[in-house]
């Protein structure tokens, strides 16, 4: 480096990067007393350093901690100016007359880096990555310094350590007009310097393992040109000694014993030097070739250790890109790797490997009605829960925002899964405590068993999804397994919102109309039924069309239809003096568009004359279980407006009864199986007469769905359902139809 370029400069650090740093400094100076004394602590726990310190009495050693506290809050002042870096290379000649090794100095850095680590997560994002950048070169700068001055101070200083030393330093600086390197950049420029700028170290390199592989890759090679390395886990292999004991390991590749890799290094390194580094997820050891014995007891091992100490901080900056920032939960980039591993292992053990995909139900509710703050403790209190529950060797990853993957290995029956499955489920149903709120969610899990499903890594995470949503459709607050006639069905939904799309697109979604009268003979109105017409639309069941309208892609377009052509003939009828009350279809996720009210908005506009009041919105129950806020905001304006709100299929699904006391309900309408089964089953004859005198005393209309013949209608008239519909009185028909039909209607008697 030239001495006239300021290190700044020479780091790639300018005016913005400090003036970002100055923003953030009193957030970044807090705990500076609390890492001083961690810094010490950390070398007084090693008999190496700890012996530097032996005679130190315990007011130097609290000046000491001052000091320290003190460097850390002027390295975020400093700017790396020239007075900084004559300070830094000073401390360095003091570290180097104390015997403090440049590998202990690294290494101590590395506690600066975790606790300004902790620190950044209550940076907003916009600045979080970049302020992590600058505060990685300015440690690496700060630290730079010092090993200059060790060096300087050395009298064993020789033409080989200066090269290291040039490592070292060059492959961190860059130019005021070079981009910086990203993190994984670092050691490469490290290992393909060595072989250059040193005249004793041929090749150089590093391999990386994952959290529950056995096996070490090779990353990166520089220098003499060897095959691609792959070192299994095995006993007595240094690399896996060195990873497990967290220590250098020098050893010969011609010595007694030596393993095959070792040996095929012989004729280009004497011996090697096994650097380990990394933690948590990523593990690594960097190999450094010598071409004579004894290089590294003569040279030192210490620059190497400080390599690899940076290395660690390299590695640990990975590991975050592959963690969730809330949880610390691996995220979806290394479950896929975790999963393609797991595979491989469920194979080779010959055991299950579930796959499955959990969600929170009812967590937007919690993060709508608390705020994000609260949001993110429940999240982290259901992964402590969940960590209670699962196994060791199982893994849990943050994919979205309260969606969850589980990797669940080594099952050899399914009764093992289900066990965890209820226990996991049962864990996240417990009442959590936050901020005096007592706060209650579930969770719906989703499954896929591995190798039954010998499908390849995102094909079973799709597997997972689609018996997630079965979960979710089945009720929530249960778990659910994929099989093939859960594909096939997907499948054939799928297939069926194409036609849906393409009818829609075609004009071949025509609206049908079914009458709703009362037990005097008074024809109420009609309620407005999507019809489709196209191939196999015989054999569709009215809840399989409801689930396909039901869908992301078609909800919002298909509603905005039904809503136009509805009201239309609605003021064609009232044009003609039928003044009929209308009930429209909702589905719930249309509901929950927040376009939905200027959806309303809109078609009303167009039929200014049409009395709201005879207009009748149905929901089903879905809705208000899947956000009950948001549900009851919208139909709160929906009154406003003067439309009645009726709750359609009531009595089948998992809402409560009172939610007929939270909603601004004017109609339930019984679901047609429950009126289907009253003669010939006494339990559901009991629920629709607790249904009906529920909803009198409520003062809301009860209209029974589905009434098909005389003895339905004069059971339900005994007691004391005023209003039916079914095909005892009309089936859906025509809008043109409709006027002839009342002209020629003469209502059967209910009460005979």
């Amino acid at each position: 480096m030239n001495k006239g370029t300021p290190l700044s400069h020479f780091l790639g650090l300018h005016g913005a990067d400090f003036a970002l740093i100055d923003r953030y400094r009193d957030r970044l100076e807090e705990g500076a007393e609390g890492l001083a004394r961690h810094f010490y602590d950390y070398l007084l726990a090693f008999p190496v350093t700890a012996a530097v310190f032996r005679d130190f009495s315990k007011e130097r050693l609290e000046t000491l901690v001052h000091q320290q506290a003190d460097h850390l809050r002027k390295l975020l002042r400093s700017h790396l100016d020239a007075n900084w870096r004559q300070t830094m290379r000073h401390i360095g000649v003091i570290h180097q007359q104390l015997g403090i090794e440049p590998a202990w100095v690294a290494g101590a850095y590395i506690l600066y880096w975790q606790h300004w680590q902790q620190t950044l997560r209550r940076i907003p994002n916009p600045d979080r990555e970049p302020l992590r950048g600058i505060l990685f070169r300015l440690l690496v700068g700060d630290l730079m310094l010092q090993l200059e001055g060790y060096a300087h101070a050395s009298q064993k200083t020789d033409a080989e350590r200066l090269g290291l030393l040039q490592v070292l330093l060059g492959v961190l600086s860059v130019s005021g007009h070079e981009e910086a390197p990203q993190p994984e950049e670092l050691l490469q420029r490290i290992a393909a310097a060595l072989p250059i700028q040193t005249r004793g170290v041929p090749m150089a390199g590093y391999l990386i393992t994952t959290k529950g592989k056995d096996l070490l890759t090779t990353e990166y090679m520089a220098g003499a040109r060897i095959a691609e390395l792959e070192i299994p886990q095995q006993a007595g292999d240094p690399c896996w000694e060195a990873l497990e004991s967290g220590q250098v390991q020098i050893v010969d590749t011609a010595g007694p014993g030596a393993l095959p890799w070792l040996q095929s290094l012989q004729g280009i390194a004497a011996e090697v030097g096994i650097f380990p580094f990394g933690a948590a997820d990523l593990r690594g050891v960097g190999l450094v070739g010598a071409k004579t014995k004894g290089y590294f007891r003569q040279v030192g091992s210490a620059y190497f250790q400080a390599f690899t100490h940076l290395g660690a901080l390299v590695l640990q900056l990975r590991n975050q890109a592959l963690r969730d920032p809330l949880t610390g939960l691996p995220n979806r980039a290394l479950l896929m790797d975790r999963l393609e591993h797991a595979c491989h292992q469920a194979l080779r053990q010959e055991r299950l490997l579930g796959i499955g995909l959990l969600d929170l139900d009812g967590f937007k509710q919690v993060n709508d009605r608390l705020g994000h703050e609260v949001g993110d403790r429940l999240l982290k209190a259901v992964v402590e829960r969940l960590h209670q529950e699962l196994r060791a060797e199982d893994t849990i990853a943050r994919i979205g925002g309260d969606e969850f993957a589980l990797l669940l290995p080594s099952i050899e029956r399914l009764e093992e899964l289900e066990v965890l499955c209820e226990r996991i489920l049962a864990a996240i149903r417990q009442p959590l405590k936050i901020r005096g709120e007592s706060i209650t969610v579930s969770g719906s899990l989703g499954l896929t068993l591995y190798p039954l499903d010998d499908s390849d890594a995102r094909t079973l995470l799709r597997h997972a999804d689609l018996a997630l949503y079965a979960a979710k459709a089945g009720g929530r607050d249960q778990y659910h397994l994929h099989t093939q006639a859960l594909d096939e069905a997907v499948q054939a939904d799928d297939a069926l919102r194409s036609r849906l799309e393409k009818g829609l697109r075609e004009d071949r979604l025509p609206l049908l109309y079914q009458p709703m009268v009362s037990t005097t003979g008074v024809v109420l109105g009609v309620e407005a039924l999507l019809h489709f017409q196209g191939p196999s639309a015989g054999q569709l069941s009215p809840s399989a069309l409801a689930n396909a309208i039901d869908h992301p892609r078609l909800a919002r377009p298909i509603g905005r239809f039904i809503l136009a052509a509805a009201l239309q003939q609605a003021a064609l009828w009232l044009g003609e003096g039928l003044n009929l009350r209308l009930a429209i279809k909702i589905s719930a996720r249309h509901l929950l568009d927040a376009r939905f009210l200027e959806d309303l908005h809109e078609a009303l506009a167009r039929h200014p004359a049409l009395p709201p009041q005879r207009l009748e919105l149905e929901i089903t129950e879905s809705a208000p279980l899947q956000d009950r806020e948001t549900t009851l905001q919208r139909l709160q304006e929906c009154r406003k407006g003067g439309l009645r709100i009726a709750l359609d299929q009531f009595g089948i699904g998992n809402a409560p009864l009172r939610t007929l006391q939270h909603l601004p309900l004017q109609s339930i309408k019984i679901d047609q199986g429950l009126i289907r089964a009253i003669l010939h089953h006494p339990n559901d004859l009991a629920i629709v007469a607790g249904i009906i005198t529920t909803g009198r005393m409520m003062h809301l209309d009860v209209i029974a769905d589905g009434v098909e013949t005389a003895e339905h209608c004069h059971r339900l008239h005994s007691i004391g359902c005023k209003i039916l519909q079914g095909p005892y009185f009309a089936t859906p028909m025509s809008a043109a139809a409709i006027a002839p039909w009342l002209g020629a209607y003469r209502p059967p008697s209910c009460n005979s």
